[in-house]
């Protein structure tokens, strides 16, 4: 990886890393721009997945709902056979059997009136039995249907709202990671250039303090600053690192994969100052945290009504077709075709059912009140984000000015220390001067891409 700054102790306009021919496989280095980062965690970060599975699990549920109120077909098939018989089968089929029984039935009168083909039923018939039996029912009317209906519609109008939630969420989060690992990259670029400055200089000085020409205490003092370079810059490696692995994160990437930021902190930060958003209007309406308060109380309504739906009766219609395999058990006596409607009516439950209707109606008032409170909430909550905006923009400009300001008193301060004009006191509270500017000038622009991600939320910027 190689840095290029642009001139040493300057504000250290940070290009990004150029990698070489990046290795196959699982050390690959995948290349990101911000949109790129942004789009890439839309496809693949697990947030995004389960909001998508959640509303496809929605979708499926206005069908499971939908298809109650459709024709229902269902299929029995069943074998019976009885071990033992009670005794009076056998006293019966014993006198079926008997030679009284069995003249009677060889009379022509019995003949014409029951058919020459008729046989007595042996015993064993009776033992076994198979059965089909197919019905065809049809719901008519159900109240708690036709609420349930719409609350699963209404349902997946929210989960919509939840996946639309998580995209803007996880954008908002995506960019302020690449931002803040722009601008670690571009303090640790920083603070490289000022710690070889630094060492370059602590050579000079303690090679002249060896001639005699300067005091001891300037050799410790710059001694004192290089390793507090040092040992910042140590400390902004680790912080660097984990900022990767949190962006890496926010995009559903494995952490230890490497990844490398094609926009410059300078072409992005351009874009930052954006007063139109000043004049964007404000419907709180727009809102995607308010539509999810206001589907919220929809739902609570619903659910008030399914149970006040509760109370009515249900009506369906019916078929049903028998069929039987043992022709000769005379035992099964159902009529094979029959068609009927049926009324189911709840008449009394203690008032068990009343009082859940009070309570369903007691929380949508409370889902209602909660809508109403998130609408002055997110009214308060815009005029701040409007106000820290306009307070990250002006401080984000104040600190680009002092920028060239304590640069131009560093500059000055080295050559007067090395014209022998300066002490190293000087020299080292003018350098700290100015990565101290440097690093509020960093603070400065992640302050103001975070402010300036929540005005967007609140005038629907996408």
């Amino acid at each position: 990886m190689r840095m290029k700054i642009r001139k040493a102790l300057a504000l250290g306009l940070l290009f990004l890393p150029a990698f070489v021919t990046a290795q196959q496989g699982k050390d690959s280095v995948l290349k990101f721009s911000l949109t790129e980062a942004q789009n890439y965690a839309l496809q693949n970060s697990p947030v995004i997945k389960n909001a998508t599975i959640d509303l496809e699990s929605a979708k499926k549920k206005i069908w499971e709902t939908t298809t109650m109120g459709l024709p229902q077909v269902n299929g029995k098939l069943a074998y019976t056979d009885m071990i033992t018989l009670p005794s009076i089968f056998t006293e019966i089929f014993s006198a079926l059997n008997s030679p009284k029984f069995t003249s009677l039935l060889s009379s022509p009168d019995v003949e014409n009136l029951i058919g020459s083909n008729f046989t007595i039923p042996s015993i064993n018939d009776l033992k076994w039995n198979a059965t089909l039996d197919i019905t065809v029912s049809q719901l008519i009317f159900s109240g708690a249907w036709i609420i349930g209906l719409q609350t699963s519609k209404a349902f997946k109008g929210l989960s919509e709202l939840a996946v639309t939630k998580s995209q803007i969420d996880l954008k908002e989060a995506v960019t302020n990671a690449y931002f803040l690992v722009l601008i670690l990259q571009g303090n640790k670029a920083l603070l490289d250039t000022t710690y070889v400055n630094t060492t370059q200089i602590l050579a000079q000085i303690d090679a002249m303090n060896k001639q005699g020409l300067n005091e001891e205490t300037d050799v410790d003092q710059l001694q004192l600053t290089t390793s507090t370079i040092k040992n910042a810059k140590e400390s902004l490696d680790k912080q660097l690192e984990s900022a990767r692995n949190l962006l890496c994160f926010q995009m559903g990437l494995n952490i230890s994969q490497p990844i490398a930021l094609t926009d410059d902190l300078k072409g992005l930060s351009s874009n930052l100052a954006n007063e139109g958003l000043l004049l964007k209007d404000f419907q709180v309406e727009n809102i995607v945290d308010y539509q999810l308060m206001a589907s919220q109380e929809k739902l609570a309504f619903m659910n008030y009504r399914y149970n006040q739906a509760s109370v009515l009766p249900d009506i369906a219609g019916f078929y049903q077709h028998d069929d039987y395999y043992n022709k000769k058990n005379i035992m099964y006596m159902t009529p094979p075709d029959m068609f009927g409607i049926s009324m189911n009516i709840p008449i009394f439950a203690s008032g068990q059912r009343y009082e859940r209707i009070g309570q369903a109606h007691l929380a949508y008032l409370k889902a209602k009140n909660s809508t109403q409170q998130a609408s002055e909430a997110l009214k308060m909550g815009y005029a701040d984000a409007k106000s820290a905006y306009i307070n990250s923009l002006n401080k984000y400009n104040n600190n680009k000015d002092n920028i060239k300001l304590s640069e131009k008193i560093f500059q000055h301060t080295l050559i007067k220390y090395n014209q022998g004009s300066a002490s190293s006191l000087e020299l080292t509270q003018a350098q700290n001067q100015y990565l101290q500017n440097q690093t509020n000038y960093f603070m400065s622009i992640f302050d103001l891409i975070s402010s300036k991600c929540k005005l967007e939320k609140y005038v629907n910027e996408k």
